[in-house]
């Protein structure tokens, strides 16, 4: 996740930060979205830079854009889960 975040934040200027602030910035995020898996705020990151921002995001509105990545990848796991219960479940004979 820290790898997601750097990469994102180094393609806007910034001020200069010292390596220990740099560190707690970064800390702050993974807390922040430290509830979303790994692979959703990579997609995220990459939604926020090939959008036309041109300003670094907050940690907030990251969050808002991984709602609808985490909707669509629960609607699947809920339709993947509909179809394996409907192969194990035996049909009741008629």
């Amino acid at each position: 996740m820290s790898l997601a975040v750097g990469q994102l934040l180094n393609h806007y200027p910034q001020k200069r930060l010292s390596p220990e602030a740099i560190t707690q910035l970064i800390e702050d995020w993974i807390q922040d979205l430290s509830s979303y898996p790994t692979d959703v705020i990579f997609a995220t990151c990459q939604a926020w830079r090939r959008s036309s921002k041109t300003i670094a995001p907050t940690p907030g509105q990251l969050i808002a854009l991984t709602e609808p990545i985490m909707a669509a990848r629960n609607f699947h796991i809920r339709v993947l889960h509909s179809v394996l219960d409907a192969q194990v479940t035996p049909k009741a004979s008629t």
